[in-house]
Formats: structure tokens, sequence, C-alpha cells
């Protein structure tokens, strides 16, 4: 195994939905903050739901890696080690009897959804203050936004970053994968609001065009990372690693590959897009549209998570 690469790990179905709400979580949250930055006003209605969005996609957070730990205690060991110990790692940080670990992956994705949680449930409880008639808290839910933000961005590319240092042949030499979950959760972090604001009409169909076209810009980011993903792991030249590339793109899970992510998810929004069909922002279009994206958002991280386990060195 490579210096400063984890040990090859597991990644069970409730770690690949931990990763795709994490995404929308933090792409929803991050829109919602720049709207407000905007416009506060006129952008109400998308900043309301996508506050309210973040909270609930990050909700099942703490309880699947919880879950899938198996013993809840060990989620609070990932946060902070009680009893000193040479295996911590270097640069532990010590407070009292504990030993946070800021440079450890796991440490530092679970210490950042713990605080991008605290800033999301903030945000969402303000947002239904001011709605009840507190004008004069926008400030804090503003600066609430903005440090929540960061961690937003932290949440979505966090999982791409984190498959990149483990020691799987798909993942080894995966350097662009965290610039592309971070497309991923922008693009489905839009998707999501603009299903909801499409469904509820709640909102002009001028808001609804601009936040697609945000959407259809992440979806093109999306499609160039992923490019770049499958240009730089196919150049590494390893045979394990080719055997796992060929996983992806013509074995047991290309067709979720070409079909569901690149097509359905990516092709087929960005051809409306390009069409004009989305520059009229009819709601039941929009809905569709958003759906799709969603879909193909999670296939794009499902599928690569999935094809990258299946060949081991």
């Amino acid at each position: 195994m490579e210096p400063g690469l984890l040990k090859s790990a597991d990644w069970p179905f409730l770690i690949d939905l931990y990763f795709f709400l994490g995404g929308i979580a933090g792409g929803a949250f991050v829109i919602a903050t720049v709207a407000t930055l905007l416009d506060a006003q006129r952008y109400r209605d998308l900043t309301r739901v996508g506050y309210y969005l973040a909270l609930l996609a990050i909700l099942p957070g703490p309880i699947l890696l919880t879950v899938d730990l198996g013993i809840p205690s060990r989620f609070l060991h990932m946060l902070m080690v009680s009893k000193p110990t040479t295996a911590i790692g270097m640069h532990a940080i010590n407070i009292g009897p504990f030993h946070l670990k800021p440079f450890s992956p796991m440490s530092a994705g679970a210490w950042a959804l713990m605080v991008f949680s605290a800033c999301a449930f903030l945000a969402a409880l303000l947002t239904f203050l001011e709605d009840r008639g507190n004008p004069r808290l926008g400030t804090t839910r503003l600066v609430i936004g903005i440090v929540g933000g960061v961690f937003g961005f932290f949440i979505a590319a966090y999982p791409g970053v984190l498959l990149g240092a483990t020691a799987r042949p798909l993942f080894i030499s995966a350097h662009w994968l965290g610039a592309l979950f971070l497309a991923v959760g922008a693009a489905t972090g839009g998707a999501a609001i603009a299903l909801v604001l499409s469904l509820v009409g709640g909102q002009t169909s001028d808001s609804l065009s601009r936040l697609m076209k945000v959407t259809a810009i992440a979806l093109v980011l999306e499609l160039v990372f992923l490019a770049l993903f499958v240009v730089s792991v196919s150049a590494t030249g390893s045979r394990g690693i080719r055997e796992a590339l060929a996983q992806l793109l013509v074995g047991s899970d290309a067709i979720f590959f070409w079909v569901g992510a690149v097509v359905v998810g990516l092709v087929i929004p960005l051809l409306l897009q390009v069409g004009g069909v989305i520059r009229k922002a009819t709601p039941g279009m929009t809905a569709l549209v958003s759906a799709l994206v969603i879909v193909g958002g999670f296939l794009v991280k499902y599928v690569i998570i999935v094809a990258g386990q299946r060949v081991l060195s």
C-alpha cells in the first residue's frame, strides 16, 4: 500500500446514501447563501427551501454513520480519542484528556459533519423565525450561512477526497474525485431546490430559470470532471487500475454508468437546457429535469464507489 493511503474499506449502501445526501445538503446550503447575498428579498423562497432542504438532507448523516459503525460510541471516537497513544497519529491536538485528529480523513469528516449540521439547523431555525415576523435575524442568518457554506463545500467534496485516499485501484490515482463530487453536490442541490419550488409553485419563472442555469453550469463541470477522472485513472497504466476502470466503463456496472449517470443524469438535462426548454421554466418540465439530475447524481457516486470495490488490488 502506498504511503499516506488508508486501508481498503468496504463502502456499504448506507455510506453511498450518506455521501449522496451530504452532497445535496452542501449544494443546497451554498446556493441558498449565495442567493441571500445576491438579493435576499427577490430569492426569499429559494433561500427558504435551500436551507430547509440542507437540514433535512444532512440530518440522516450521523444516524447513517452510526448504524454503519455498529456501535454508537465509535462515532464519538471519530471526533476524539480518549486515551493517549502513539497510534493516534501526528499533529493531534490535545485538549485535556482528549486528542483531536484534524489531519485524519475520518476525524476531519466527522467534525465537518457536526459543524455543518449545526449551521444547517441554525439557518433553518432562523429562516423559520424570520417567516414568523422576526426580520432582524437576517444578518445573523447570513453570518451562519457564510460559515456553513464553507463547511458545505467541504461536505460535498470530502467523500471524493476520502475515496482518493483509500488503497483501491480505481481510487488511488483518482485525483479529480473531490472536484467531481463537489460538482455533483452543486447540481443535485440546485435540482432539489428547483424540484420543490416547481411542485409548490412558490417562485417566479424567472428565478426558476436562473436556478436551472446554475444547475446547468454545475452539470457541465460535472461532465468535465467525470471525463478528467476517467482520463487520469486510465493514464496510470497499472493492471489493477485498468481492471477496475473496465468494471466501470465496459463491465457489469457499465449500464448504470453510461445509461443512468451519463445519459439520464447529464446528457438529457443538458440537451433540454440547450434546446431552450428550461428557459421557459414551466413547473412540470423543471420538475422532470430536476428529478433526472438528482437520479443521475446519485448514480454517478454510487456506480463509482461500487465499481471501485470490485477489484481489490
